[in-house]
């Protein structure tokens, strides 16, 4: 549902809807353990049925106060609510092709998360053209709740009856999230109306309080014991403070250079209340952008450009605290994780007619402390799988993109791209990856 007002300065915008899906899926998984002097393999076979309900709402109102000031307001929720079953089936095989266990689980999910967030920019034109003046601020709350029921049993590996051996254990996770951003930018046009400076800075603040439960099922009692080795209380916290600087200068009409970098700080911050332990970790990076524009009057244009971006780590990769939920394998996060950090070069050059259009680019990427999971196999069978900062890599990138009018109810669009990639040691050697190219 949609509904639009507009009456001089103000404008309003409101959209609501609900969307259902169902989806249902098969998969397998062939794991073979080698050892100096034996080996074993694990089967695993599942199927899932997977159901989600998601209402959302979204409020958007522009007004302007007069002709320097506007502000603009957009509020969102979005819902998603889910009950989800799946099954697997393990079978592990000694080194005498026989089975030596089996065993079913049952895992039944059912929750929602809610996620409500206010956005709210003021802007403030000056008297010259290109002079302005932001504030761009937000704030988001999350509520999450996630139930999963395991019922797992075992069977006798000559015959597949059941042994009488099963287990039923349950696991609640509450989450709470909350964040706010303040972002300010400022951008003026100098004297000489060729060259323009911008100027900011940002403040973000993100907040995850995650309370994990795990019980199992007491027999004869039929009743739910909490389990404390599987469980976990903790708060996770990051802040992210950026200053930035860049400036534009125009030569002439169709040619153009912008520059500038930004200066960023990252906090993360966690905090076991029940251990009273406390994990910390503080890194800064310097992110650099250039351009080089250059376009003629018979459409066609060239540019060389070069920046640097980062892809920080997320909670799933820092959270130290252990995930018992596979008793395969077992996974937590690692704390002291540094961001991935990428060098990108690119030229780009096109050319554009009244029914035509090409453009082709090329472009070298060097990623940096590449993080990525860690598998590390026990005496047990069971495996460990964390993160860490393992490596580097190179890409080299060929692309190109064109379009041809044949009418104006008959257009053609075409696109080839090609990535070659050169791997660091550690990819090599552990993860067994090579060098190689991928064509599209």
């Amino acid at each position: 549902a949609n509904f639009n007002y507009r009456k001089q300065g103000f404008a309003i915008n409101l959209n609501a809807g609900a969307g259902y899906n169902r989806f249902q899926s098969e998969g397998y998984s062939y794991r073979t353990n080698l050892y100096k002097d034996s080996s074993n393999q694990l089967n695993i076979n599942n199927r899932s049925d997977n159901e989600n309900i998601r209402p959302n709402f979204r409020l958007n109102m522009d007004y302007d106060i007069n002709k320097r000031n506007i502000i603009n307001l957009v509020a969102q929720y979005n819902q998603n609510g889910y009950d989800n079953e799946g099954f697997n089936r393990f079978t592990n095989i000694n080194r005498f092709n026989a089975i030596s266990r089996l065993s079913e689980r049952l895992i039944n999910t059912e929750g929602y998360n809610r996620n409500p967030n206010i956005n709210f920019t003021y802007t403030r034109k000056g008297k010259q053209a290109g002079e302005q003046f932001r504030i761009i601020t937000g704030i988001s709350r999350g509520w999450n709740r996630n139930t999963r029921n395991f019922f797992q049993s075992f069977f006798n590996p000559d015959n597949g009856l059941p042994n009488g051996i099963d287990s039923t254990q349950k696991q609640i996770n509450q989450t709470r999230t909350s964040g706010y951003t303040v972002n300010i930018a400022y951008d003026k046009m100098l004297k000489n109306k060729k060259t323009s400076i911008s100027v900011g800075a940002l403040y973000n603040r993100s907040n995850s309080d995650v309370l994990l439960t795990t019980e199992f099922l007491k027999k004869p009692e039929n009743s739910f014991l909490k389990v404390d080795l599987l469980s976990n209380d903790f708060q996770f916290h990051q802040d992210v403070i950026n200053t930035r600087a860049s400036a534009k200068h125009i030569f002439k009409p169709g040619f153009s250079i912008s520059a500038g970098a930004a200066v960023e700080q990252t906090n993360i911050y966690f905090e076991f209340p029940i251990t009273k332990q406390t994990a910390f970790n503080r890194y800064y990076n310097f992110l650099p952008f250039a351009n080089l524009n250059r376009s003629w009057s018979n459409k066609t244009n060239l540019t060389f450009a070069y920046r640097r971006t980062i892809r920080r780590p997320g909670i799933g990769e820092l959270n130290p605290a252990i995930d018992y939920s596979d008793p395969y394998n077992l996974r937590y996060g690692n704390p002291s994780l540094l961001p991935t950090l990428s060098h990108t070069f690119d030229v780009v050059a096109g050319k554009t007619k009244e029914k035509f259009f090409f453009n082709i680019g090329a472009g070298y990427n060097l990623v940096e402390d590449v993080f990525a999971q860690i598998r590390t196999l026990q005496t047990d069978g069971k495996t460990i799988v964390t993160w860490d900062n393992v490596s580097a890599r190179q890409e080299y990138e060929l692309s190109s993109w064109s379009g041809l009018t044949f009418s104006k109810k008959l257009r053609a669009n075409f696109s080839a791209s090609y990535i070659y990639s050169k791997y660091g040691a550690f990819d090599k050697i552990n993860r067994k990856f090579r060098d190689g190219g991928s064509f599209t």
